[in-house]
């Protein structure tokens, strides 16, 4: 479904990075069901840098009762903005990701354990963007978006085996928890996708460019294979956002 492309856990070598590594930062971000208010899981970040440079990140996602159910390895050496990732959920099987080489790219996923893998491998579009790479693409154009730009990219769909047309653009600048802020909304950009598919709410701060919040349709999926509506709100130790 088109819905597992949508969230940018929006805000993160090999699958198996070194015993002897250590991150550099974690931090954690909790999901509450926007219809409810109800905390139902956190996802769980550590990043990895090498020379200055973050490198890939593990990140574990755990329920309401603090149990791991899933995680995520993705990497942005190569190419920050469409990044090598595997994701799983532990609970049914439910699996997705890419590999990039240079400019190819090979998608994968699967929806339950006992199914076989699908994949596709192809030359994606350009601009594009993949999984937690928008949170670079956000970065990387940080200057457009501040100024009012609407920045339009095709966002890769592992689930689909194909990408999408989405936009980016500045709601406001304002205020979150006593910081500078910078709102943007996130939206397909298909006239006839964008009556189905609601647009998202992201905040960023100013000073780090960090993700601070998250308001959409969720990857993660509730028991019932359902995909979640949530608000994530990120915690930061002070290190982050105070470099």
């Amino acid at each position: 479904m088109i819905r597992k492309i949508l969230f940018f856990a929006i805000v993160f070598p090999s699958f198996l990075p070194l015993l002897a590594e250590k991150p550099k930062f974690q931090y954690f971000g909790k999901a509450y069901d926007l219809n409810t208010g109800k905390y139902v899981y956190s996802d769980n970040h550590k990043e990895y840098y090498n020379n200055g440079k973050h490198t890939h990140s593990e990140i574990q996602y755990k329920d309401a009762n603090g149990k791991v159910f899933g995680s995520k390895h993705i990497e942005f050496d190569q190419n920050s903005e469409v990044p090598t990732f595997k994701t799983v959920d532990d609970r049914d099987g439910y699996t997705e990701g890419a590999d990039v080489k240079g400019k190819t790219v090979r998608l994968f996923y699967k929806r339950k354990k006992e199914d076989p893998l699908s994949e596709k491998t192809y030359n994606p579009k350009t601009p594009a963007v993949m999984d937690g790479g928008f949170d670079y693409f956000v970065r990387n154009h940080w200057d457009e978006l501040s100024r009012g730009e609407r920045l339009s990219f095709h966002f890769i769909a592992p689930v689909q085996l194909d990408d999408y047309k989405f936009a980016v653009l500045k709601i406001k600048d304002g205020e979150w928890k006593g910081r500078q802020a910078l709102y943007l909304r996130l939206e397909i950009d298909n006239f006839v996708l964008k009556q189905v598919v609601k647009p998202f709410l992201l905040v960023y701060d100013v000073q780090t460019r960090r993700i601070l919040q998250f308001d959409g349709l969720s990857n993660i999926n509730d028991e019932n294979g359902k995909s979640l509506k949530v608000k994530i709100v990120y915690d930061y130790p002070k290190e982050v956002l105070e470099p």
